[in-house]
């Protein structure tokens, strides 16, 4: 059985090929979501449908970043040791392989493009917990606020220190920053998490229906957020013990994908609105319901102990906000 303290066919080129594998498959479900959020809630506030649209379109070029670095190393560099697999057989026991980062710029967008994708969807996140804490009376918003500000200036820090490095062995010294992007996209989303859980259990009142809605929304939540959380672990751990190797490549092709994706979901995962028969016009009085998940359209949580139940009125489906 290889060794994986060392580089080797197994942990540097066949994990950049199952990282491209694994981010294609997830890069087909997340342009169904699209289409599917597209489709079911077309009526949804504009700042999320942009969102979606903006999102799908870096995702897409994030993925043909990532297939042309890896039709890079693995096809037009195959053989070529002199170009692309330099052996420095320095002061390390285990030489690890130098790969020339020059001309491949796609590998070094990507890293841009990646730091973008994470800070949309993070923001995105933060807004619901602005939203949800009741604009200027939650201070846990601005904590959040701070925080994802903290997290981009961190990302954009390494995508500087990225466009800096010229070989594979360059990243050693940029390794720092690697970590701290990593762990701190990981603290970010636990918060964003523990933030609108918070907000959600604020929200409970005594309407069983609602409350059982509030309890699947934040159990989704936890979800989407663990997902994201374990991948960037996972990452940050494979590079800090694996550093000769590309299996965090492989893992960070994949994470762009499951932030995009973890949000498309939350959206499509609401009810569908449903068109009352006889009136299309006022068919949507109010843009969302009390659903799964929340939209833009959501209000502050300060939701009184009793609620109304939804009636209807002349055909039209009354809802009260959040």
């Amino acid at each position: 059985m290889p060794s994986l303290e060392g580089p080797t066919l197994d942990n540097t080129v066949g994990a950049l090929l199952l990282g491209l594998v694994g981010s294609a498959f997830l890069y087909g479900v997340t342009t169904l979501q699209a289409y599917w959020y597209y489709h079911c809630f077309h009526r949804d506030s504009l700042l999320h449908k942009c969102s979606v649209s903006l999102l799908w379109a870096l995702d897409t070029f994030h993925l043909a970043l990532t297939i042309h670095a890896v039709y890079l190393y693995v096809v037009t560099g195959f053989g070529n040791l002199d170009g692309l697999l330099h052996v420095n057989k320095g002061e390390r026991q285990n030489p690890a392989p130098e790969l020339i980062l020059t001309r491949a710029y796609c590998a070094k967008v990507q890293v841009a493009i990646n730091v973008v994708v994470i800070l949309l969807v993070q923001s995105l996140y933060t807004y619901r917990v602005w939203i949800l804490g009741g604009y200027h009376r939650g201070l846990l918003g601005y904590f959040v606020i701070a925080v994802v500000s903290g997290g981009f200036a961190i990302g954009i820090i390494l995508a500087y220190q990225i466009f800096t490095v010229v070989t594979y062995k360059d990243l050693d010294g940029v390794s720092w920053a690697i970590n701290a992007s990593l762990a701190t996209s990981t603290a970010i989303d636990f918060m964003i998490a523990g933030a609108m859980c918070f907000y959600l259990r604020k929200s409970k009142g005594s309407q069983t229906r609602l409350n059982s809605r509030i309890s699947r929304m934040m159990q989704y939540t936890l979800s989407s957020g663990l997902f994201t959380s374990a991948c960037s672990l996972s990452a940050m751990f494979s590079y800090i013990l694996l550093p000769d190797t590309f299996v965090y490549l492989g893992i960070q092709f994949i994470l762009t994908k499951l932030y995009v994706g973890s949000f498309f979901a939350m959206l499509n995962a609401r009810e569908r609105p449903r068109e009352p028969k006889g009136d299309t016009e006022n068919s949507y009085a109010t843009p969302l319901r009390v659903q799964l998940h929340s939209d833009s359209s959501f209000q502050s949580p300060s939701l009184p102990s009793t609620l109304p139940d939804t009636s209807r009125d002349a055909g039209v489906m009354k809802t009260y906000p959040w």
